[in-house]
């Protein structure tokens, strides 16, 4: 039985997901979250080229992820998604993962806050952003803001405490 774990990043699988957080969470599955690419077999293999056999991994669709979520893993899993605003889509399966990572997110037009505090990542959130990690937080999801394992973690209230909508 392993832990699911989810990743919010723009870049979503990246030298610094399998470099880092695969081994800090002893990951044994990659699943990338996103409809486009799932459906983009050229784009795919490009992001999937730098991913070493020993991890399972795939693309797939907001559908087919919620499909895996509901099966149990050979090992701990970490799904990754490109945006904030993707979790309001995976709701129900977020309550069975065990942390939910805030690590990176471009500006866009309709963000408002700069979450990046060390680390070297950039985090920018919108106000429906901010109302998204409340409700999930008051749901009991654990939400962590933290760009590489070996930064500061900081929970989602304590970075909410400095955001004033």
């Amino acid at each position: 039985m392993g832990k699911d774990y989810l990743r919010i990043d723009d870049r979503l699988i990246h030298g610094q997901i399998v470099t880092a957080w695969c081994r800090a969470l002893e990951i044994k599955e990659i699943v990338a979250i996103d409809d486009k690419l799932a459906s983009n077999p050229t784009l795919q293999s490009i992001m999937m080229m730098g991913i070493p056999s020993n991890y399972r991994h795939h693309v797939v669709t907001f559908d087919q992820a919620r499909k895996i979520f509901a099966e149990q893993g050979e090992g701990n899993r970490l799904f990754v998604t490109r945006m904030p605003q993707d979790l309001a889509n995976l709701r129900e399966e977020l309550l069975k993962c065990d942390t939910v990572f805030i690590g990176n997110a471009a500006k866009r037009p309709e963000t408002k806050f700069n979450l990046t505090k060390g680390g070297g990542g950039v985090f920018f959130a919108s106000v429906e952003d901010v109302k998204l990690f409340d409700e999930l937080c008051e749901a009991g999801i654990k939400l962590i803001a933290q760009t590489v394992p070996n930064t500061s973690a900081r929970p989602w209230p304590e970075v909410r405490k400095s955001i004033k909508l």
